[in-house]
């Protein structure tokens, strides 16, 4: 049988792998010592929650002190749901421990306040890495599967960080009028937040879910975002599997991404179906002979397409 011509691999055991599987090490490392830090920052803070009321004063660190043991909890034991709760619970952290930083700039400039935001920046940066993504979606992959993060496509983030920001703001705002006494209006934003910790983390576990499977067969597009069902594509049916830049004769199964990704092109037609739309609440099928995805690392995807046709 012919071996499956194969272009833009990168040769296992290369100093660009290795360079890659440092960086990968060192970005966990650094994520699980700024979240073991993380937890020093309610005292730290202590100093600003004196000079509030009480009852603010416990809210704030009873919330700083839930957030800081989820993201532990995150940490310890990846996963992709792991990785959903993880990128929606430390940006909020970080928003509740900005408020407070900036509250002590105002009335009493502290630096070991300011300095109690570092840890939790660092862990929300890193949060967002796309090592982070490949570490905690590879922790839940079944036998000789390799999971490759697909990129979010940027219209759906633009609706899921405004919808983030509505929720964490409504949460805030409604919990800090309720401790004021302010009933109705804290009683309305804090029902808009519940309503929204319902519905927000399954849409943003969607983003968690998208990635290229790597197995000894083939290789599986699962993306609920850009498709209705799971494409899968033996591993004979493909032609070539190269990086590439997005162009007009391939079929974008990206959900609308820029950038360099990852272009697949098959030996005969296959059909794919795309996701429901408001003209199509069914979804459409769609037949490809070759088609671009966009990996957050194109250059693991084909690394790991190659590493399962020498198998």
């Amino acid at each position: 049988m012919a071996r499956t011509p194969v272009t833009g691999s990168t040769r296992p055991g290369s100093s660009t792998l290795d360079s890659a599987d440092l960086w990968s090490r060192l970005s966990r490392t650094i994520l699980r010592v700024a979240t073991a830090v993380m937890g020093a920052t309610v005292p730290l803070l202590s100093e600003r929650l004196d000079a509030v009321s009480d009852a603010s004063a416990l809210t704030s660190a009873v919330s700083l002190w839930v957030m800081w043991a989820i993201v532990l909890f995150c940490v310890l034991v990846p996963s992709t749901v792991s990785l959903t709760a993880l990128r929606l619970v430390a940006p909020a952290h970080l928003v509740v421990t900005g408020l407070l930083v900036v509250g002590n700039l105002i009335d009493d400039p502290s630096t070991a306040v300011v300095l109690a935001i570092v840890p939790t920046l660092v862990v929300t940066v890193f949060g967002f890495a796309a090592e982070t993504g490949a570490w905690f979606v590879q922790a839940s992959a079944y036998g000789d599967e390799r999971r490759v993060p697909l990129r979010p496509p940027l219209g759906f983030v633009v609706v899921q960080v405004s919808a983030w920001a509505m929720w964490v703001s409504s949460l805030i705002v409604g919990t800090s009028a309720l401790v004021r006494e302010t009933w109705l209006a804290g009683g309305i934003l804090v029902a808009i937040g519940v309503a929204f910790t319902i519905v927000l983390p399954t849409r943003f576990h969607l983003l968690s879910r998208r990635w290229l499977v790597f197995v000894p067969a083939g290789v599986v597009l699962h993306d609920h975002v850009a498709l209705a069902e799971t494409a899968m594509f033996g591993r004979t049916a493909v032609a070539s599997f190269s990086v590439a830049p997005r162009t007009a004769n391939l079929a974008d199964l990206s959900g609308r991404s820029k950038g360099t990704g990852v272009a697949v092109e098959l030996h005969d037609f296959d059909t794919v179906v795309l996701a429901a739309t408001p003209r199509t609440p069914g979804g459409s099928a769609l037949h490809v002979k070759s088609f671009w995805v966009r990996p957050s690392r194109p250059g693991r995807a084909i690394s790991s397409w190659n590493d399962g046709r020498s198998t």
